[in-house]
């Protein structure tokens, strides 16, 4: 068993391996120009499904960790599902829900919430698996006419919220899970301070929601800037 630490030269190597991998999905239609981008987009949507179950098969097998551990109980996990369903059926509600959660992922890949592997193929599944849903989002602007709208900002915060009250059902069914970060700190050692843990969960929320509104004015200057 190996411990995970942040920016080591595994979380690098497979930071730059997820990039580049998700890099050339994202090109091959500029390399194929006949490529039907609706049948490239459904086939792309499949494989991110497929590539969810091998990480929770994998998680179950190598890693030990038991089922109801890798089921729908953090963001990621909920982001990767619209991502998938997005790039299959390409409909404003998912790529708008992609794109305000995708700071979830975002922010994984650069502070992966890794602790112990057992071997490198681990680290790799959960760098592509959160690659690929950024990738989603920045594959359903590019070449699906994904538009990150008002409208979307809402229907995504209230989707948020309903995630968390799905959290907090999934914790009382599973004492020793820690759903969407309700049951301890998300980061103990930085955030252990915050009493008392009400608080915590609020302050929790509430950075979440406003992580969303700031990628909806980070749209807006995207957008102005392609008419300047």
């Amino acid at each position: 068993m190996y411990n995970f630490s942040y920016f080591s030269p595994i979380h690098i190597e497979t930071f730059i391996v997820s990039a580049l991998f998700c890099t050339l999905l994202l090109f091959i239609p500029k390399i194929f120009k006949r490529l039907d981008l609706k049948k490239y987009s459904l086939f792309l949507g499949y494989f991110l499904l497929f590539f969810k179950v091998v990480d929770s098969v994998y998680r179950v097998i190598y890693q030990n960790e038991p089922i109801y551990n890798v089921m729908l109980v953090h963001l990621c996990n909920f982001v990767a599902i619209f991502a998938a369903f997005y790039l299959i059926f390409r409909t404003e509600y998912l790529y708008n829900v992609v794109y305000y959660l995708s700071f979830g992922p975002v922010l994984a890949l650069i502070l992966p919430g890794i602790t112990n592997y057992y071997n490198n193929y681990y680290v790799y599944i959960f760098m592509i698996m959160h690659a690929l849903i950024v990738f989603a989002a920045v594959f359903g602007a590019k070449y699906l006419n994904g538009t990150p709208t008002k409208k979307g900002l809402f229907q995504s915060i209230i989707t948020l919220l309903g995630i968390f009250l799905y959290a907090v059902f999934y914790n009382y069914l599973f004492k020793d899970v820690n759903a969407m970060f309700l049951r301890e700190y998300i980061a103990p050692k930085l955030f252990g301070f915050v009493k008392p843990f009400w608080v915590y969960r609020v302050g929790l929320i509430t950075v979440m929601i406003l992580l969303e509104v700031l990628l909806y004015f980070f749209s807006k200057i995207k957008i102005k800037s392609k008419f300047d």
